[in-house]
């Protein structure tokens, strides 16, 4: 995108890298002026794990075919297969230093420019009032320098606007610092209504949460996403067999042996099967553990005036923030083993553009707060949304139809069919597995319809959901952007209707309540979006 400067013409003399000459006395002079300025060379280091990230981002969607290929021939021991994958490095470092060479920033009159690109030439022109959030992060290759990347969000891209890859960490934190201070002037004259606090030194920065290696433990354990590696190695599975097979008969132990040994009781069997499940149980729960350290490692949750800061990470450095009155949603998020732990993940959640993940942990438009103490989540959440009180409260259940329709209109038909289907072949097997899947279907519904409800206060709209967990969501009143009714023809025949509330940051759903309790909540939601001169954002 590119946004025209109403200022001089830019000069077209190139300058050396920002920074790279300044002592840690020095005082950085953030405006570069009219010259365009390049990276310091340790960029270089970044575009070429730019271009290898590409790369197995590519590879992910090959996967099946190169499962296939290493089943049918042996590539590795190609003559070809040396030399190009010596030509597939050539090509990353020379992608990488034409991304080094080609690519020009400058900040001057409050706006960020950036020119980058070989042959798809960009020019970035962005004026200071439309950046939403600065993050630095300090990738590992830039953790033995002083350098940084500073990131700029904007509330009209899905991704990140643009980046300036390699500037040292002094003048990334003052063009932060500089950045957010002129958005506040801004947003300040443009909401007289809601009088923006001037900004203070970061001396004031208080810390409101951290983490310690413990917390960080159980948030590994209780949100294990090691399943995700496993389905991306599904095409690798015969080949991982076989060669566990062959590593055991060089050992001495073939499993066709002992399979079809009558030595070995059933009983024995079982304790076998039950310790090779525990030994892999473990090991996810040590890989996703060892996940959560490397991301969260040194969790800090700071606020300075109304905006938050996380900074965390431990082979690379993340600093994200994000400003309290942005917050459309505060979401407090409990698995079953959180539950069981006493443990819930909190998130604000701000205003959410294209396409992105609802459970995404890394999500750009979601600050985490992971494995907290119920307590401490919701003192979180009244410190991003002022009055408000998550639990305990009395929650309005949705009706007994929601049952009614996802057992008997939904789910009864499916399972007939599919019994019949195994009645009419004799398969008891797969009869008996149509009815364990019914019972566990109808299991889910039920704890869903038990979990589902709704309360409103002065302020704040509260949701809960889940099936074996729960998800709590506090949603400010004056914050909606659109309500939608819904009735279908049974449904208005029965005076039940859903509603739907839409945000910045999404939307959230509340079914199958009574007619004349949708509509108060319909009225009330609408009352207060236009009774408010209040801005969502």
């Amino acid at each position: 995108m590119s946004i025209n400067n109403p200022q001089d013409e830019p000069a077209n003399d190139v300058l050396p890298d920002v920074g790279s000459d300044v002592s840690p006395t020095d005082t950085v002079q953030i405006d570069t002026g009219r010259q365009w300025r390049r990276l310091a060379p340790v960029a270089i280091i970044y575009f070429v794990a730019s271009s290898l990230k590409k790369l197995v981002q590519f590879g992910l969607y090959a996967i099946p075919a190169i499962a296939i290929s290493f089943q049918t021939t042996s590539i590795t021991q190609s003559r070809w297969f040396l030399p190009v994958l010596g030509v597939v490095c050539a090509l990353i470092i020379v992608n990488a230093l034409l991304d080094y060479l080609f690519y020009q920033f400058r900040v001057r009159n409050s706006h960020v420019e950036i020119k980058s690109g070989v042959f798809h030439r960009r020019h970035i022109n962005l004026p200071f009032w439309r950046i939403q959030n600065v993050k630095i992060e300090r990738p590992v290759y830039y953790r033995l320098s002083r350098f940084a990347v500073v990131i700029l969000d904007t509330a009209g891209s899905a991704n990140e606007e643009a980046s300036i890859v390699a500037v040292t960490r002094d003048y990334a934190a003052q063009l932060r610092a500089q950045i957010l201070n002129e958005r506040s002037d801004y947003l300040a004259q443009g909401e007289m209504s809601e009088p923006t606090p001037t900004a203070t030194p970061a001396a004031d920065e208080r810390i409101i949460n951290t983490r310690s290696i413990k917390d960080l433990v159980l948030h590994g354990i209780t949100n294990n996403r090691v399943w995700i590696l496993l389905g991306a190695m599904a095409p690798f599975f015969d080949e991982l067999a076989d060669m566990a097979g062959s590593y055991l008969g060089r050992q001495g132990l073939q499993l066709e042996q002992i399979v079809g040994s009558d030595t070995i009781a059933w009983w024995q069997w079982s304790l076998y099967l039950f310790t090779v499940l525990i030994v892999i149980m473990a090991i996810m729960g040590l890989l996703s553990v060892g996940g959560a350290l490397l991301t969260y490692y040194g969790y800090t949750l700071s606020k300075v005036n109304d905006r938050y800061i996380r900074r965390s990470g431990l082979l690379s450095k993340q600093e994200v923030s994000m400003r309290q009155s942005r917050v459309q949603v505060v979401t407090i998020k409990q698995d079953w083993l959180d539950k069981l732990l006493r443990r819930a993940n909190v998130f604000f959640e701000q205003n959410k553009t294209g396409h992105q993940p609802n459970q995404e942990l890394m999500a750009p438009n979601k600050l985490l707060v992971p494995s907290v103490t119920c307590e401490q989540a919701k003192q979180l959440a009244a410190d991003a949304l002022p009055g408000s009180q998550v639990y305990p409260r009395t929650y309005s259940p949705i009706t007994r139809f929601y049952l009614l329709h996802n057992l008997v209109v939904r789910l009864l038909p499916i399972a007939l069919l599919l019994g019949a289907f195994a009645w009419y072949a004799k398969g008891y097997t797969e009869l008996a597995l149509v009815g364990g899947l019914t019972l566990i279907v109808m299991l889910i519904v039920v704890l869903r319809y038990w979990r589902w409800g709704y309360a409103i206060d002065d302020q704040y709209l509260y949701v809960r959901t889940g099936c074996i967990g729960i998800d709590y969501q506090i949603l400010p009143l004056y914050k909606l952007q659109q309500v939608v009714f819904t009735q279908s023809l049974m449904m208005k025949r029965r005076h039940i209707a859903s509603v739907k509330l839409v945000l910045a940051s999404g939307s959230v759903r509340i079914v199958f309540l009574p007619e004349s309790a949708a509509q108060a909540l319909v009225n009330r939601l609408v009352y207060e979006t236009e009774s408010t001169s209040r801005s969502w954002m």
